[in-house]
This record gives structure tokens, C-alpha cells and sequence, in this order.
């Protein structure tokens, strides 16, 4: 008799998890974006002065985002910004650090945010008619080709910043 109960009890309890209805709803494909993070180092000469900086920049093309922070030899951030291509526009940016150092140097922050859209998130026609910034040489990092050396003067003469790509990862999402 409790062996009947038993299997009694089993069968309910398989024929009611056994009709339960469950979706199967299979997720939307997404297109993999990739992001790219681009590590450089590379000197700013103001007038007689030269100051070595490192810096990262976090690319994520599929947005037409980047994002930059900018620190000394010693690692402490001078600059931490974040760039948005704009179809109207050009780009839209947002200062979120800025070193009190940097903003002696009025033209600085428009000028790097400009450079950075016209070497990464620009089309090539806008990238290409830039005069002030010349690359030398391309390194391959996961399906994409980056300068491997950047050197972007100021048109009124007053810096120079030479970059250099050192190393840099893809990540897809």
C-alpha cells in the first residue's frame, strides 16, 4: 500500500511537471561590437619644456565612443575625458578630469578632443584633411590597423605631443 502511495505520488508529480509550459524564446542575434583598449605613451614639448605622459584610450567604434585619460610619467591623471562622434556636429565631449597643469594651457582640452575624433571616430574623408597631425607606420590589434607613431603639433605653434601606440587589446562583447 505505501509503495502505491509512493508511485501514486510520483506519477502526479511527473504529470504535472511533465505538462507545465515553458517558453523557448531564442535571444536576438546581436552583431559582436568590439572595444579596443590602446595604451601610449608619448611627450608634450611646450616652448623648451617636455613633459613624458602615458596614456589609455578605451574605442569602441560600433558607438563611435572613446574614451581617454591622460597621466604623467609618475601615473597621476592629468586628463580623463570621454568623446562622442555626432553626426551634426563632428563630436560632443565631456571633461571629467582635467589637471590644474592643463588648463594653463587654454587650447589643449578642444584640441586633443578634436584630434582624438579625427584619428579614431572621424570618416577617413575628415580624418585624412587633417594638416596639424601626421602618422607614421600601423600596428595590427585584433581585426583593426592603429598608428604605431603620432605626432599632432599645435597650428599656432604653441606644443607639440608625439604619441606612440605600445601595446593594446580587442575585446568583443
Amino acid at each position: 500500500m505505501c509503495k502505491l502511495k509512493l508511485l501514486l505520488l510520483l506519477l502526479v508529480f511527473i504529470i504535472m511537471t511533465g505538462c507545465a509550459s515553458r517558453s523557448t524564446t531564442v535571444p536576438a542575434k546581436t552583431e559582436n561590437s568590439s572595444t579596443y583598449l590602446l595604451k601610449h605613451s608619448g611627450v608634450l614639448s611646450i616652448a623648451d619644456k617636455r613633459l613624458p605622459l602615458r596614456g589609455m584610450l578605451q574605442l569602441k567604434p560600433e558607438q563611435k565612443t572613446a574614451r581617454v585619460v591622460m597621466m604623467n610619467d609618475m601615473g597621476m591623471k592629468l586628463l580623463v575625458a570621454e568623446i562622442i562622434a555626432d553626426g551634426a556636429s563632428g563630436f560632443k565631449s565631456r571633461k571629467l578630469f582635467s589637471s590644474p597643469f592643463l588648463r594653463m594651457i587654454p587650447p589643449f582640452y578642444d584640441e586633443s578632443m578634436r584630434c582624438i575624433y579625427a584619428m579614431y571616430l572621424a570618416p577617413q574623408s575628415a580624418a585624412s584633411s587633417r594638416s596639424n597631425i601626421v602618422t607614421e607606420g600601423s600596428k595590427i590589434i585584433g581585426n583593426r590597423e592603429f598608428a604605431a607613431h603620432t605626432v599632432i603639433s599645435d597650428p599656432q605653434g604653441n606644443y607639440t605631443l608625439e604619441l606612440f601606440l605600445n601595446s593594446g587589446t580587442q575585446k568583443d562583447s
